[in-house]
């Protein structure tokens, strides 16, 4: 018995496929509608079910390029690690000095790379190469003899070399094989709860959107049903038979959103931003998540189907939809409001920068919020329109229709409010990270200095001489270093400099030899205090902090500034050279950092006056246009979907809208009543989504723990689109609106 009944309910959805794809034309141009519909929402989906593989493949390259400094016999390769700063930009990669003929070779190259042989990845090769590498060139003067593979690189744009140089001398350099195993260092919280929120905010709208197109044009369905009942189905049959034609649109819109994403794939490879790009075989999704697609997308068409016919009545002559339902409560609607605010609300303050928030609560109150937007939408329409008396002709035609019938266009509008919420959250975390780094790069621009740390073994004067005579350079300060374990617990940084390098460092008011400084911390206190004891590491020597002067201001360097005479007894660890630079020479970082090409591998750079706001609004424009983009895409969906269910509106009601015509009521009325009719929910949806998107905006940053901020011209933008889509929609109805008010509308059987 119950093999029959899944047999009949197969070949009941099988047969309403079969009229979805055997209709009439206007048939097939709602199964492409739904098709591109949904195949947009499952191609973001298979993007998202991907994103497992591209993070493990990243994992699995960036371990086999580890290197493994514990082996058996002498040491077959000598290595040195060395990052190079250019600009906005960070070279990283190894020298390598080989000891015997089969030393391990690296993932990415065929061979070890010789004494002056360089092989530099593809996004390093063309920044070599073009006019922006020039200053870069003279830091890598090797012979270029390949090219770093897939295997060496985490992704495609990494500025990544493997470098030969037979000085390297035996150290603590030692390798002997590559693909140590490594723990994961993790992503970091921010970016974590940023990449939560963009996931949930992104694809939560395209479930709202499959749903909303398999319900595409409905009412042009009434005929075929009743016309199946009066061939004896019965109604739960039909109601299968219609649940199979939201079943094709499904299936159009899994072989349209496969056949998008196989179409995009091969050009993720150039998403200009290091961390958002991958190889294109890294962007496959994982087998359970495929799964998952392939099963929901059908599973929640049919289920939506079924739910949207629930008080449908279809009858041999026609089909009736209790106009009258029982009036929509407003408790239950706000319980996944409350309950998402209450979520994010009890991670706030929980954020550090080692530890992310509970995942749980934050991913749950998104999503109730989130889905708190259609749930409550059908009853605030409902309530508005209900209340709305007077007005003109035009308004008063439009909220009647909408009183016989809100939750159809409540249900269209709910998938654009989602959208403009989720952007407008999005616009604002955007905002709030844009403006803390670019308060970052702008206070960091006010230092224009170059600090240079050579390694122990390198030539301290020829480094030094090498950067008096750098073009750009007006100065230069020699800093020792020591550092060691305060006994109350914590670290100790101690620079010792006369007071001639301490104040170009810090704001040290009347510096005298003596002394000894400390910068105020976060904390409100000095890293060391006076008294404290410090014990060195490696000598095991104590030292007692001097008594100590606490200084304010921005950008001071961490840790204690002692003046010569106030650190007798101290034996420093380390130089630290800073070079004060010429602001009037441009690139004069980069010059010093040429002059002193020829020590490679032996020393470190940073300069602290590097200004990245324009790479920053490069970045984040790229990001913002992306965002755009998708949203807009999402949108003409949606205006797609409220298009097709203006013109069923005005099919259904033709003949009315032809007496009204011929009975003296001007075309241009009944037009602007359709404007209000497609206006208001559209207004009423605008409201709550941008109410929900800074709400949730503001909580998401409160969980960040950041400032807040406005994306006002962003949120402006996304607005003026919802508007003119109205007026599209609209405008577009018309020809639709003359044909049905014409006087072949008076025909009637």
């Amino acid at each position: 018995m119950k093999r029959q009944r899944l047999t009949c309910a197969a070949s009941d959805l099988a047969l309403g496929v079969r009229l979805a794809v055997g209709g009439s034309r206007k048939s097939w141009a709602r199964l492409a509608l739904q098709g591109v519909g949904i195949g947009l929402g499952v191609a973001l989906l298979l993007f998202a079910a991907s994103l497992p593989n591209v993070i493990d493949a990243r994992d699995d390259r960036e371990s086999a390029r580890s290197m493994a400094t514990k082996g058996n016999g002498p040491a077959p390769l000598l290595v040195e690690e060395q990052g190079h700063a250019y600009r906005s930009d960070y070279v990283r990669g190894l020298y390598l000095n080989a000891r015997t003929p089969d030393a391990p070779v690296p993932p990415g190259i065929d061979r070890l790379p010789a004494d002056g042989e360089i092989f530099v990845s593809p996004a390093l090769g063309r920044l070599l190469a073009s006019p922006a590498g020039e200053l870069l060139r003279p830091r890598f003067p090797q012979k270029v003899v390949g090219t770093i593979g897939q295997a060496g690189l985490q992704n495609p744009n990494e500025f990544q070399y493997y470098a030969g140089d037979s000085s390297i001398k035996e150290g603590e350099n030692a390798v002997h094989g590559w693909g140590a195993v490594q723990h994961s260092r993790g992503i970091n919280s921010l970016l974590w709860l940023l990449s939560v929120v963009g996931l949930v905010v992104l694809l939560f709208p395209v479930l709202v959107f499959v749903g909303v197109a398999t319900r595409l044009a409905a009412a042009q369905r009434d005929r075929r049903l009743a016309a199946l009942r009066l061939v004896g189905a019965a109604a739960s049959r039909v109601r299968l038979i219609a649940s199979g034609e939201s079943l094709a649109g499904a299936l159009a819109g899994l072989v349209v959103g496969f056949g998008i994403f196989f179409a995009v794939r091969p050009f993720v490879d150039r998403i200009p931003i290091s961390e958002l790009s991958a190889f294109p075989s890294d962007v496959m999704p994982t087998p359970a998540l495929t799964l998952t697609v392939i099963v929901a997308v059908p599973v929640l068409a049919v289920f939506t189907s079924l739910l949207a016919m629930r008080r449908t009545i279809i009858e041999p002559l026609g089909v009736v939809r209790d106009q009258k339902p029982v009036r929509r409560r407003v408790w239950w609607r706000t319980v996944p409001v409350v309950a998402g605010a209450a979520l994010l609300l009890s991670q706030v303050g929980k954020l550090t920068p080692a530890e992310k928030p509970n995942q749980v609560p934050v991913v749950l109150g998104i999503v109730l919020l989130m889905l708190g937007i259609p749930v409550l939408l059908p009853w605030l329409v409902e309530r508005v329109v209900f209340l709305m008396k007077g007005g003109t002709p035009a308004l008063q035609l439009a909220v009647r229709r909408l009183q016989l019938d809100s939750g159809t266009a409540a249900r269209v509008v709910g998938g654009v409010a989602v959208v403009l919420a989720g952007t407008v959250t999005l616009q604002m975390m955007l905002a709030g990270v844009e403006q803390e780094v670019q308060g970052n790069e702008k206070r960091q621009a006010a230092f224009n200095y170059l600090s240079v740390k050579p390694r122990q073994s390198a030539d301290l004067n020829g480094i030094a001489a090498s950067l008096e005579k750098a073009r750009g350079v007006t100065g230069l300060h020699r800093i020792e270093q020591a550092w060691g374990e305060l006994d109350r617990g914590g670290y100790a940084v101690i620079n010792i400099a006369p007071c001639t390098a301490l104040t170009k460092q810090a704001s040290i008011p009347n510096c005298t030899d003596g002394k000894a400084y400390a910068a105020r911390e976060s904390t409100g206190l000095p890293a060391a205090q006076s008294g404290d004891v410090v014990t060195f590491q490696e000598s095991g020597e104590k030292w007692t902090v001097p008594p100590v002067e606490v200084i304010d201001g921005p950008g001071n360097i961490p840790g204690l500034l002692v003046t010569p005479a106030a650190a007798r007894g101290l034996v420093p660890l380390n130089v630290e050279f800073f070079a004060e630079l010429d602001p009037a020479v441009p690139d004069a970082a980069e010059h010093a950092r040429n002059a002193m090409a020829s020590y490679s591998w032996q020393l470190h750079t940073y300069f602290g006056g590097q200004d990245d706001t324009n790479e920053a609004e490069r970045v984040f424009g790229v990001i913002r246009r992306a965002l755009l983009a998708g949203s807009l895409l999402t949108l003409l969906v949606a205006a797609a979907s409220l298009l097709v269910v203006a013109l069923e509106q005005v099919r259904e009601r033709r003949r009315p809208l032809a007496v009204m015509a011929a009975s003296g009521v001007p075309r241009g009325t009944l037009a602007r009543s359709l404007l209000w009719q497609n206006a208001l929910p559209l207004a009423i949806s605008t409201v709550v989504s941008l109410a929900t998107g800074i709400g949730l905006g503001v909580l998401v940053m409160r969980v960040f723990g950041a400032e807040v901020a406005y994306d006002w011209a962003g949120i402006g933008l996304i607005t003026g689109i919802v508007v003119g889509l109205t007026f599209a929609v609209t405008a577009l109805t018309l020809p639709s609106l003359r044909r049905a008010t014409g006087a072949l509308g008076l025909r009637t059987e």
